[in-house]
């Protein structure tokens, strides 16, 4: 169930991922650009080797020899190509009859038949899977959806795509629940592909958990349902004279600041956010986190890493 103060930004988002899910997002996955050129250039070498009239089996062997690993990879990629794929296994399956009929003896390369000069229809049936893999890769190629993500800010395409939490030092993660990691991990998702309202949503909805286990150190074990809520316990907790230790005063203020100028604004139906607003509320958060991550450490004869590590793993 959406309470009712968040439904604004939740129908939002959900406009933001239907958008997103059209180009793939959803999904997105990394494709290694240099793996194309390398498989392009092994079949430009065996175009070569098929134009001649004949020529010796290891002259043959020797042009097709880095092709099939590099079709292989090409196969189990998760790239959006469909029918080029099986063409492709139909290709990289000519190429080990051929090298299986004519290079090898009983499963084992036979170097006596290197010297052996064939003919080109002995290699003809390479010859036309190849010409059928490189048509159909082109008819494909139109079909198929690439898109260039350029840096945002000081973070890395990749980094935000595969791994943002790591915006957060390793030192600090390690005092964070996997909810909330993942949550700053789909913030930088949403970064990187232009979502950054959306960006901002998952960025304070992993500090508001983060907030949660913090004052559970602090000893707040009541169901707290609001930042407001977070803030004033943290505040209580930090002008009462009990002996010790206390949340920081930095912390509640950096709570309280995000509080009034990013998460309630964000919560409003109107409010949005640009690329370079989620860019500044992402790392915002990143450095709250530490913080609250930090002051949770001073609580005494309780190790918080252990604590809250072990109750993710038991969830």
């Amino acid at each position: 169930m959406i309470p009712e103060r968040d439904r604004p930004v939740f129908d939002e988002l959900q406009v933001c991922y239907s958008q997103a899910e059209g180009l793939g997002v959803g999904t997105v996955k990394r494709v290694n650009l240099i793996d194309y050129f390398e498989l392009g250039e092994s079949l430009q070498t065996m175009q070569k080797s098929f134009s001649a009239e004949k020529a010796k089996v290891g002259d043959v062997l020797f042009s097709v020899w880095g092709v099939p690993p590099k079709l292989e990879k090409f196969v189990n990629d998760d790239n959006g190509f469909g029918t080029c794929k099986r063409v492709a296994g139909e290709f990289l399956v000519a190429i080990n009859d051929w090298v299986s009929t004519y290079a090898m003896v009983n499963g084992q390369y036979s170097s006596d038949k290197f010297d052996e000069e064939l003919f080109s229809y002995q290699w003809g049936g390479m010859s036309k899977k190849l010409g059928a893999f490189k048509s159909v890769f082109e008819a494909e190629c139109h079909e198929v959806d690439v898109y260039s993500v350029g840096q945002i800010a000081i973070y890395k395409t990749r980094d935000l795509v595969a791994n943002a939490s790591q915006a957060i030092a390793e030192d600090f993660r390690n005092g964070m629940s996997s909810e909330a990691l993942k949550e700053f991990d789909d913030a930088g998702r949403c970064l990187a592909f232009d979502l950054p309202t959306a960006c901002g949503f998952h960025a304070l909805r992993g500090t508001e958990l983060v907030m949660d286990d913090y004052l559970k150190a602090f000893g707040v074990t009541k169901r707290l349902v609001s930042w407001n809520e977070y803030i004033k316990a943290a505040e209580e907790l930090t002008a009462s004279k009990g002996a010790g230790p206390k949340p920081s005063k930095k912390v509640t203020a950096m709570l309280d600041r995000m509080r009034s100028l990013d998460r309630n604004p964000l919560m409003h139906p109107r409010d949005e956010l640009d690329t370079a607003s989620a860019g500044q509320l992402f790392s915002l958060a990143a450095i709250t986190v530490a913080e609250m991550v930090k002051d949770m450490r001073s609580v005494k004869g309780i190790d918080m890493v252990a604590l809250i590590t072990s109750k993710a793993g038991a969830e």
